[in-house]
């Protein structure tokens, strides 16, 4: 199998005609895979490259589009190849680097075969999200959370309502006892809350749903 060509950073940026905070406001919104950013080491240092075939091929589409709509709407105007697909291959996961055995097990994928549910998808991205910090009762009581409002067609809502998923911890004590709770809450943005609540973790919900998607969209030759 041949290796993908790669394009550094700087030549891809001169190529297209963009400035370095074009390129990571287009990576905060969801618009570029995480897992293109491809570091290596040269001879002056640590370097970013990219797959130079996808890479400039996503660059030229946000360029066509992006005096039309705003970068939230063009999320959007990218997947619309996608369509109603309700499937994702498990490659596409994999190449957003989310295919954590544990995480896995607990979203009950394995059995589907060569794709899962966008459902299915979508909770194992939220839960990449956080598995970093969160513990694993956390992570449990977000997956818990999570199907709870997926049977309400969260994922239809998304880009209308933009909710975020807050991960909180509260410390209370009774009895002379003190303990550490865990909260999930999904909300609008601009909600307020308990001010002695620590904020572990935010999740843009239509972030992740949006990498899904992106990575849906084939890449024109």
């Amino acid at each position: 199998m041949n290796e993908q060509k790669l394009i550094s950073k700087k030549d891809a940026l001169e190529t297209m005609g963009i400035s370095y905070g074009q390129l990571y406001r287009w990576k905060r919104k969801g618009l570029i895979p995480e897992s293109w950013f491809i570091r290596q080491s040269t001879f002056t240092g640590q370097e970013t490259f990219f797959p130079e075939e996808k890479i400039l091929g996503r660059i030229g589409r946000i360029l066509s589009l992006k005096e039309s709509c705003s970068l939230d709407q063009l999320a959007t105007r990218i997947t619309e190849k996608v369509g109603k697909k309700r499937e994702v291959a498990f490659s596409k996961l994999s190449e957003l680097g989310w295919l954590d055995e544990e995480l896995m097990e607990l979203c009950a994928l394995g059995d589907e075969g060569t794709s899962v549910t966008l459902e299915k998808a979508f909770s194992l991205g939220v839960l990449h999200q956080v598995s970093e910090i969160g513990r694993k009762e956390e992570i449990r009581l977000i997956k818990r959370t999570l199907d709870e409002a997926l049977t309400k067609a969260l994922v239809e809502r998304i880009r209308e309502q933009r909710p975020l998923l807050h991960l909180l911890r509260k410390r209370v004590s009774a009895s002379g006892i003190s303990a550490e709770i865990s909260l999930v809450v999904i909300a609008s943005d601009g909600a307020a809350f308990d001010p002695d609540l620590e904020t572990v973790q935010v999740v843009d919900l239509a972030v992740v749903l949006d990498k899904i998607k992106l990575g849906l969209t084939k890449e024109e030759k």
